[in-house]
């Protein structure tokens, strides 16, 4: 009687116990289950990203739009030393936009910390300079919060806030091809005292009021995103100069829009570098915002003409839809 009873709870255990088979199989699945589910997390996350890279623009926008309000202009791209010799270089090196929005995004704690007298390279600016500014993050750039302004004459030690967005100084840039048909200077390519067919210009003089918006403010970008490149640093001019040449072309003579192989997403072309261009980390186009504090995906394969046309304010172009 015992023996029977033992013999049965063996052999319940036994048909309890998973097989080598049965256990392959549970893995099987679980990797089927993981490999479908783990895009659409992926996919749901980088949504929430770009959700919060278009908030930050609408949020920028409306500090625009209020400046605009206190001081019936857009602020400047950047304001030089009058000390400087170089009329275009003298334009420079005051801190920029993005110094100037600070109030207007919540952000007077910083900006009373800034001396706007003096050149964002000044040590009186160094800790302003520093400080991580939320709205200036795309959360899908994955670079670090602080960066040291390549190529200036400055101790390693020194390190400022990064930007991840760029201000529209016009379509025409510092590249060109054929390469024998280059400037050799810029007033060649129409940029004379540091003036720009865009909307975030050098120079106090280049200050623009919305009625200088010839091509509409919903057809005229003023922000976009440039997650890297040299001097990607909210306090500094140099981010906007450099890429606010998105498309690193412009139109000469004998010439045609050079194209940044192979989309305005490539991190890398012929004639581009992360400098003169704008781009992103999302899939399939970048981010923009208008004058009129609308948010707009731009993708890749945009034709290059219509983009040259969304970065002047007073081309005459006729944008029916991008």
């Amino acid at each position: 009687m015992n023996l029977s009873q033992n013999s049965d709870h063996k052999n319940l255990r036994r048909k309890q116990a998973f097989t080598l088979v049965e256990l392959l199989v549970v893995i099987a699945i679980i990797g089927v289950l993981v490999g479908l589910l783990l895009p659409a997390v992926q996919a749901a996350r980088e949504a929430a990203r770009r959700i919060q890279c278009s908030n930050n623009l609408k949020q920028m926008g409306l500090g625009f739009h209020n400046y605009h309000a206190a001081y019936r202009k857009f602020p400047v791209g950047g304001a030089g030393a009058a000390s400087a010799t170089n009329a275009f270089i003298k334009k420079l090196w005051r801190p920029s936009w993005g110094t100037s929005l600070l109030p207007f995004i919540e952000q007077p704690g910083i900006y009373e910390k800034l001396d706007m007298d003096v050149s964002y390279l000044d040590p009186a600016n160094h800790d302003a300079g520093a400080e991580i500014v939320p709205t200036y993050l795309c959360p899908s750039a994955p670079k670090s919060t602080l960066l040291r302004p390549n190529g200036d004459n400055l101790s390693s030690t020194v390190l400022f806030g990064r930007t991840d967005y760029g201000g529209n100084y016009g379509e025409r840039g510092l590249r060109c091809a054929p390469l024998k048909n280059c400037p050799n200077n810029y007033s060649d390519i129409g940029i004379t005292d540091g003036v720009g067919r865009g909307v975030l210009l050098f120079g106090k003089d280049g200050q623009l009021g919305i009625n200088a918006i010839l091509d509409g403010t919903s057809h005229t970008i003023i922000v976009g995103e440039a997650p890297e490149g040299l001097h990607s640093i909210w306090i500094g001019h140099k981010n906007l100069f450099d890429q606010s040449a998105p498309i690193s072309a412009h139109v000469l003579p004998g010439t045609d829009w050079v194209s940044c192989s192979p989309g305005l997403n490539s991190r890398e072309g012929n004639f581009c570098d992360l400098g003169q261009e704008f781009h992103s980390y999302h899939v399939g186009g970048s981010l923009f915002l208008m004058v009129d504090g609308s948010v707009r995906t731009v993708t890749d394969d945009i034709d290059l003409k219509t983009f040259a046309a969304l970065l002047s304010r007073r081309g005459g172009e006729i944008v029916a839809d991008f």
